[in-house]
Parts: C-alpha cells; sequence; structure tokens
C-alpha cells in the first residue's frame, strides 16, 4: 500500500507540469511515467524533455529514476543534447546526438549518448509513437520505448517497452510489455506484462 501512495504522490505532484502520465499494472510490478516536453521561448529550437519513473513491485521494492533532456534541435531534426539523471544508483550526465520528429501520426526521439564520467559508457535511448486514426473519435495508439547501455566490457543493460491500444481524445490505453536484460550475456531478463492507462494534458 506504502508503494501505490507512493506511485500517486509522483503522479500529482507532476501534473502541473506534465504533458503526460502513464501508469502500468503489470504481473510483477507497477510501473508509472510522469513526462513533458516543453519548449524554451516561442518557437525555439531549444526544448527540455522531462522524465520521472517510479516502478514498484508487489514486495514494495522500488526503484525511481528522473532525468532532464536539454535539446537543440535544427530545421533537419538533428542536434545535440546534454543529459542530467538521479536514480537509485546515483547521479550523473551524458552528452550526445538526436534526432526529432513530431506529427499528428509519427513521433520519433532518438539519441545516442556517452556518459561524461571517467569510464566510458555510451547508451541509445529512443521513442517511436505511431497514432494513425481510425475513426472521427478513435485512433490507434502504438508506442515502442528502447534503451541500451554499453560499457568496455560490453552490453550492461536494455530495456523494451512495448505499448498497444486505443487513443480517444487525450486518454491512451491498452496492453503492455516491458522487457529488460542485464549483464554481458543477458544473464539476467525480467519480463513484466500487463495493461497501461495514459492522458495527456
Amino acid at each position: 500500500m506504502k508503494a501505490l501512495t507512493a506511485l500517486l504522490i509522483l503522479c500529482v505532484m507532476q501534473r502541473l507540469n506534465g504533458q503526460n502520465i502513464e501508469l502500468m499494472p503489470g504481473t510483477k510490478r507497477i510501473f508509472a511515467d510522469v513526462q513533458w516536453l516543453a519548449p524554451i521561448g516561442p518557437a525555439s529550437q531549444w526544448t527540455v524533455f522531462s522524465r520521472s519513473r517510479a516502478t514498484v513491485d508487489y514486495h514494495e521494492n522500488t526503484d525511481l529514476f528522473t532525468g532532464a533532456y536539454l535539446n537543440y534541435t535544427t530545421g533537419l531534426g538533428v542536434g545535440g543534447t546534454i543529459v542530467g539523471r538521479i536514480s537509485g544508483l546515483g547521479a550523473g550526465g551524458d552528452a550526445g546526438v538526436h534526432y526529432f520528429i513530431a506529427t499528428s501520426e509519427v513521433m520519433l526521439y532518438a539519441l545516442a549518448s556517452v556518459a561524461i564520467e571517467s569510464s566510458l559508457r555510451y547508451s541509445w535511448f529512443s521513442i517511436l509513437r505511431l497514432t494513425p486514426s481510425l475513426s472521427d473519435k478513435w485512433d490507434l495508439y502504438t508506442s515502442l520505448e528502447l534503451f541500451s547501455n554499453m560499457s568496455i566490457a560490453g552490453h550492461v543493460a536494455s530495456v523494451q517497452r512495448m505499448r498497444l491500444g486505443l487513443r480517444k481524445n487525450n486518454c491512451q490505453f491498452g496492453l503492455a510489455l516491458n522487457l529488460a536484460g542485464y549483464g554481458k550475456g543477458y544473464t539476467r531478463t525480467d519480463i513484466n506484462p500487463g495493461i497501461f492507462i495514459r492522458n495527456q494534458f
């Protein structure tokens, strides 16, 4: 119960600034995600993307992540990014190059970055959303999120989050699947299927 309360507090605290909130009850844990994207100034090529994530299993073990992405995007959709992040593993930063495009039916954000620290770590992060119209009131909602982290020694961790559902107005809902793999040879894997409810505002 404490874990669920913490997730709800996270959503309420971010609601004033958030552009979307997702709650995903899965078979192994509950996943909550709050995101917002805002330009710096009118018609600016500078944007800030912020994300706060919380995961709580049914034994009340928690994992938290907060990241802020400062982006400069050219007219071609390509630009530079600086990332600041805080998680249960500590704090750090990254610098990289991104590609961003958004239309009424397609959104793609892809970032290749290198950690700003003494040991070399590099990562790939991307979100692809396809939302084609099905009727006057309903849209298909699909989302694929990929994250991979590598070091000189090889693979560290990878995450895939998949969503398939429907959208009506600002609400999306449907089936969800979160996958994770850890270690050089994916020695540890995690599968968490469930459902998702997402609201944009």
